[in-house]
């Protein structure tokens, strides 16, 4: 036992030796796809409607869809905007260009004067059509939307837990039902994770895991890496689930490489099934083979549907929570899976403004 005691640590400073001062970065989606152009969009529409001082009570998503093909996949929306003053189409045409014009690949807007007053506002980027932007004048009503016979759920994970202890002292004081994950070997795992147990709270494993952009975009201590033997990588794991305490779950820091591979994922999902956790998807790639190996293991399933705060601005989030709105409504069952990554400023404004 004390051959143990003393040869653990000197292990764990081979597997892990530097921990960062600072959580590491995190990412959304695989960069150079067209789901990353329309999250840039997504933020010039949002910035777009501000200029134009179209409250964010006065913007509703009236359709969230994933569109898929052979190569890529990307959100598709619809928004209705009302107005509540009149704003001339040439207006709104100078305000959208000025916003998204810097945007790669270059979006195309086409504008349009329905015979009832009302205009739309299409955008296309790569040849398809992203956006669906609906102004309604202030003169007339929107068409109520039905009211779903049971209210949806929504499942809120805050991600990239570990490094700030105050943070997380701020949202465990949130009365709302949010799950914490933390990042293994980061410098207040066990103490943030015994605070949301207390609380009360779900707490995952932020489990980092191989990005494409790797060796470039580090994902952190106690990264899965495709480049390690199936021992070195369930070693690895093993010290990753035994880092966090009171976890129930495990949900992916980056990993857009690891969770495209089925072989590796089968893996990890031996021992997450062995340890009796679930898995949630964060959807780092559009090619994840999660869902499938998950199904094959029977092991309890859920994939990320939005990210909150991808873009760190508090109006991006507004335009985000509408989209999650929209979304839980049609989608409410079963609960949909929310990632929201710790930043102490987006928490901030998301605590004051939303909960």
């Amino acid at each position: 036992m004390l051959l143990l005691a003393v040869t653990g640590p000197i292990l764990y400073s081979f597997l892990f030796p530097k921990r960062p001062k600072q959580p590491p970065i995190y990412e959304t989606y695989t960069s150079g796809r067209l789901e990353g152009a329309v999250k840039a969009l997504d933020k010039g529409i949002s910035d777009a409607l501000v200029a134009l001082e179209i409250p964010a009570r006065d913007v509703d998503f009236s359709q969230v869809k994933t569109i898929q093909t052979k190569t890529d996949h990307w959100t598709y929306s619809e928004l209705t905007v009302k107005t509540r003053t009149p704003l001339p189409m040439g207006r709104k045409q100078e305000v959208f260009s000025d916003h998204i014009q810097s945007i790669t690949p270059q979006p195309r807007l086409r504008f349009q004067v329905k015979s009832n007053g009302q205009s739309l506002v299409d955008i296309s980027m790569g040849g398809h059509l992203t956006h669906r932007i609906l102004f309604i004048p202030h003169t007339q009503k929107p068409t109520p939307e039905p009211v779903p016979a049971k209210r949806p759920r929504i499942a809120l994970i805050i991600d990239d837990m570990g490094y700030d202890l105050a943070i997380a002292r701020q949202l465990l004081r949130i009365d709302a039902g949010l799950s914490i994950s933390v990042l293994p070997h980061s410098p207040f795992q066990k103490e943030i994770a015994s605070l949301a147990h207390q609380a009360g709270r779900d707490v995952l494993l932020h489990l980092p895991m191989e990005p494409l952009e790797y060796p470039e975009i580090d994902p952190g201590p106690g990264a899965l890496i495709t480049s390690m033997t199936p021992d070195e990588m369930l070693e690895v794991l093993r010290h990753d689930l035994d880092a966090v305490p009171y976890i129930s779950g495990v949900n992916n820091h980056m990993g857009s490489r690891l969770t495209e591979d089925a072989a590796r994922m089968r893996q990890v999902f031996t021992i997450l099934k062995k340890r009796g956790l679930f898995f949630v998807d964060s959807l780092t790639s559009p090619r994840s083979k999660c869902a499938q190996v998950a199904h094959l293991f029977k092991l309890p399933f859920a994939q990320r549907h939005v990210f909150l705060d991808h873009t760190q601005e508090a109006n991006a989030i507004r335009f985000q929570i509408k989209r999650l709105i929209s979304t839980a409504r049609k989608h409410g069952k079963p609960p949909l899976e929310i990632a929201l990554p710790a930043r102490s400023s987006p928490v901030s404004t998301v605590r004051m403004e939303f909960f």
